[in-house]
């Protein structure tokens, strides 16, 4: 990323900000709710190593529809999201397996999300139809939400999470602490093809198929009377796939175990997640990620976030896998801080222990973050 790229971006979006400003009022008289951010990832030389830093760069612009509002279509909503995403990949510097930053993408420019969701019999069904990704509506502890390490986003032994695509979810709400969840997603990325264009393809076309199957279960009163849940669910990833055999096999899964639970009326949450896979065909069997994040940390910052996390995977140990190492643990100490309404400056570090399971040194590697939103 260029001072002269950087610098045309910001201008851009702050000619952006200020037309959103002027027509945010008339836009919401019809249901229509227009903001976007832009994102600066600034990655320092990692200690432990003679590698150099990296910079990235993602611009998102949404749009959400509510139907009511614009056609009369009650308990409808339409979604619009576009992202363009530029920069150096940082993963080659570290070699970790896990991504240490979520920013830390190939270069892409897309439609990430489109999508239209309608809710039925007062809420107890939801179905949503479109491109989504995965993790925004599956196996994403909601107290990892701030962290920067990609692990702590998804398990990443869920192989069948794969870039945005079309997909079918349905949403069954059980009762008020019971949900059932299914998406059934196009995996036609599994054979080489490109999602990250603006093509949007048929779902009905696709040869195939991620799909996810999640039970939720919530509670209002549990630990010191506060609020948590978990998440139990599991995947399979449909199409061929290559073992480390040189075999190759008609599909893969897993499961995954998520826990949330809010400790302190002062915003301290904590989360825990633990993935499975098959070793045969995935370079991480397991995973285990723990870690806590605390809303408010002091008096006078109340929207401040302080957390801290462990991630830690097992390498596939079959004969013909590539790696030397068990297994690859990171852990991550940020803070973040909303400086304006519409600035947000986040700092990560984060100490990896055998990154990529090939013989590469330990590293720590710090990460600083700004988010212009409007």
């Amino acid at each position: 990323m260029t001072y002269k790229n950087a610098f045309t971006t910001l201008v851009c979006i702050a000619a952006m900000s200020y037309s959103t400003a002027l027509v945010a009022n008339d836009l919401e008289e019809v249901g229509i709710d227009l903001g976007g951010s832009y994102e600066v990832g600034l990655q320092a030389a990692p200690l432990g190593s003679d590698a150099g830093g990296s910079s990235k760069q993602r611009f998102t612009l949404n749009l959400k529809a509510d139907m009511n509002k614009l056609l009369g279509l009650e308990n409808g909503t339409l979604f619009f999201q576009y992202q363009n995403h530029n920069g150096e990949h940082g993963v080659n510097n570290i070699f970790d397996i896990q991504q240490f930053d979520g920013l830390d993408d190939p270069e892409y420019d897309r439609i990430h999300m489109f999508w239209y969701q309608h809710v039925f019999l007062d809420g107890a069904v939801r179905v949503k139809i479109g491109k989504v990704e995965p993790k925004s509506e599956f196996f994403a502890p909601e107290n990892a939400r701030n962290h920067l390490g990609f692990s702590t986003e998804r398990s990443p032994t869920i192989i069948a999470q794969g870039p945005p695509s079309m997909s079918i979810n349905t949403f069954l709400k059980l009762s008020d602490s019971f949900t059932f969840a299914m998406g059934v997603y196009d995996a036609s990325w599994n054979s080489g093809r490109d999602e990250n264009t603006f093509k949007l393809h048929n779902f009905f076309d696709a040869n195939e198929f991620a799909i996810f199957l999640e039970g939720r279960y919530t509670w209002e009163q549990g630990i010191n009377g506060l609020p948590g849940g978990v998440k139990l669910g599991g995947w399979r990833l449909e199409g061929d796939r290559d073992r480390f055999s040189g075999r190759t096999v008609d599909g893969t899964d897993g499961y995954y175990v998520v826990y949330d639970q809010t400790l302190t009326e002062n915003g301290i949450g904590v989360y825990a997640q633990y993935g499975h896979a098959d070793k045969r065909v995935s370079a991480l069997s397991r995973h285990v990620g723990l870690g806590m994040q605390w809303k408010g940390p002091f008096q006078s910052r109340e929207n401040d976030v302080f957390g801290a996390g462990l991630s830690t995977v097992k390498f596939s140990d079959v004969s013909a896998s590539p790696f030397s190492k068990g297994s690859e643990t990171a852990y991550e100490l940020f803070y973040k801080a909303p400086i304006t309404d519409w600035f947000t400056l986040q700092f990560d570090v984060q100490a990896i222990n055998n990154p990529g399971g090939q013989g590469a040194e330990d590293v720590v590697v710090s990460v600083l973050r700004g988010t212009f939103s409007f």
